[in-house]
């Protein structure tokens, strides 16, 4: 995957995790903050980036 599309994804994260700051406080919201926080671990993931601070494996 390209810096440009990783780039891309970081950017559609960003504006998921500010729609989901506009719910009403509830499990509707803490549901998409999970998910959000899931789909930034994979994009970190395709960077190569460890969420222990390591660097991932063979990268």
């Amino acid at each position: 995957m390209s810096a440009e599309q990783l780039q891309e994804l970081e950017e559609i994260a960003a504006k998921l995790l500010a729609l989901a700051r506009e719910l009403p406080p509830g499990e509707e919201r803490h549901k998409a903050f999970q998910q959000i926080g899931s789909f930034q671990a994979r994009i970190n993931t395709l960077k190569g980036i460890d969420p222990r601070g390591l660097k991932a494996r063979g990268k």
